[in-house]
């Protein structure tokens, strides 16, 4: 299953089973080679998947997966378990994991670090063959790509990234010169895990009389102004003192650092994307994309948010407390709030307006781990068979556990929040320039915002040269020669 694909089918579409080619095989086995298939049927088709009949003998295959010592929840678990132990992701894992095992007669192993980009370069540039696969965070592995440390995954036998547990929106937006050197899919759940959301406390809404933000969202009024006009209603100098403090009085949005860039690719704009004839240009700057981010900044240096500039650090408590309606986090924070004693519920980031055909959610790649095969892995045709399966094995596996146990019913406290979910996963978005922070435009809303400025069009007129400069020669790096 693609993790974008709506909630309504994610039971269906968890028994998925399309069709997947088999004509090569590996280089000791005949062309002629039978295949096994899957077992499950499709409520959906009559096609089931085609996994080609291999013996790897026992080898073990080797990930380098990510550790994060300060931020635990960004660590990888989706690779590996080494035993059930009762928590369900980590016993999907087993399961889904013991299952290719069995079908490939293949050891799936894991070496978990901090650095793992670095380790990954080290040990490429020195020309070992440990690492099979390797899974840095997104933005840390560019560079590994730019030095030509990553396989084209779309020349890997066995591997079929045009199937549907495979990330389509991933796919389409990394891939340069027709080169795609990693990808996601519901293989990771890190990539849910770092969406952007809103999170709104349902009480004041029935305090404060306002629209269904709900409603709002399903109808296709859930914009830029509506929210800001519902979230200026809500702030508050509850002890009226002349004042807007955190510590005594009530704001309608928090204003985060990283929430004017999740309010822009809310938009539906990029930093950097593909045009008509497939070539990355810089859209940051076009007419829409500057009237987005300068409504955006001048709602957000409205004194009536509170920002990170007022508070370094903003505690989830107030949110707990009924002191904030809106609040943009990542998805992940969910497990923050989730004892707070007045309901709460989750929404997309909004619209710039109506005309806007639908809505767009920013995953912070910065915390998401990325499938690379190494140039110097000996058997890329068993890891693109591995891969393969533990990606087709993760729907019903890894993404039941995370989507429909341990989001639904373990945090969720409505119904709604599972149908707008639904429209987040449906509508993430990837952006290459924001990974890549081409000439820096990525920083360009924070910065303004910092400076309580609204003056986009200078601002990324003086850093445009630079980031046309540098997007060059990132392509350059991408091309057929190179």
């Amino acid at each position: 299953m693609q993790k974008c694909k709506p909630l309504l089918l994610t039971l269906a579409v968890l028994q998925l089973l399309c069709a997947m080619s088999c004509d090569n095989s590996a280089e000791n086995e005949s062309s002629n080679a039978e295949t096994t298939t899957g077992s499950e049927t499709s409520a959906e088709t009559e096609f089931v998947p085609e996994f080609p009949q291999l013996n790897f003998e026992g080898k073990e295959i080797l990930f380098l997966t990510v550790d994060n010592a300060t931020h635990p929840q960004y660590a990888s678990r989706e690779i590996y378990a080494e035993t059930y132990n009762g928590e369900l992701i980590n016993d999907a894992v087993y399961d889904r994991n013991l299952k290719v095992e069995t079908m490939y007669n293949v050891k799936i192993r894991e070496e978990k670090m901090v650095d793992t980009d670095k380790v990954a370069s080290s040990s490429i540039l020195a020309g070992e063959d440990r690492y099979d696969v390797v899974l840095p965070y997104l933005n840390a592995s560019m560079s590994l790509a730019m030095q030509g440390l990553y396989q084209n995954l779309n020349d890997v036998e066995y591997l079929q990234l045009e199937n549907p547990w495979w990330d389509q929106r991933a796919n389409e937006s990394l891939t340069v010169n027709n080169q795609l050197f990693f990808t996601t899919g519901d293989i990771s759940i890190l990539d849910n895990e770092c969406t952007m959301v809103l999170f709104f406390c349902k009480q004041l809404i029935t305090d404060y009389s306002l629209e269904s933000p709900y409603d709002l969202v399903k109808n296709g009024q859930w914009t830029l102004d509506k929210m800001f006009e519902m979230a200026f209603s809500v702030t508050s100098d509850l002890n009226g003192d002349g004042e807007l403090k955190l510590e005594d009085d009530r704001f309608g949005f928090f204003c985060a650092g990283n929430s004017p860039i999740s309010l822009y690719h809310a938009t539906g704009e990029k930093i950097v994307d593909h045009n008509d004839k497939g070539g990355l240009e810089i859209t940051m700057g076009s007419e829409r994309s500057v009237e987005a981010l300068q409504k955006i900044l001048t709602y957000c240096t409205n004194d009536l948010n509170l920002t990170t500039t007022q508070r370094t650090s903003v505690t989830f408590g107030p949110f707990m407390n009924k002191q904030i309606l809106f609040a943009g986090w990542a998805l992940t924070d969910i497990s923050s709030v989730r004892d707070s004693q007045y309901d709460f519920g989750l929404l997309p980031y909004p619209k710039l307006d109506e005309n806007q055909e639908s809505y767009s959610c920013l995953i912070s790649t910065g915390l998401v781990p990325g499938v690379s095969i190494p140039v110097t892995s000996v058997d890329p045709e068993m890891a693109g068979a591995v891969l393969e399966a533990i990606a087709y094995y993760s729907q019903d596996t890894l993404t039941k556990a995370y989507y429909d146990v341990t989001l639904t019913n373990k945090y969720f406290r409505d119904e709604e929040s599972g149908d707008m979910l639904d429209i987040i996963f449906a509508n993430r978005t990837y952006d290459i320039g924001y990974i890549m922070n081409v000439g820096n435009l990525s920083s360009i809303p924070q910065n303004l915002l910092n400076a309580k400025s609204t003056d986009v069009v200078s601002k990324i007129t003086e850093q445009l040269n630079a980031a046309q400069a540098d997007l060059d020669k990132f392509v350059a790096e991408f091309s057929a020669d190179n």
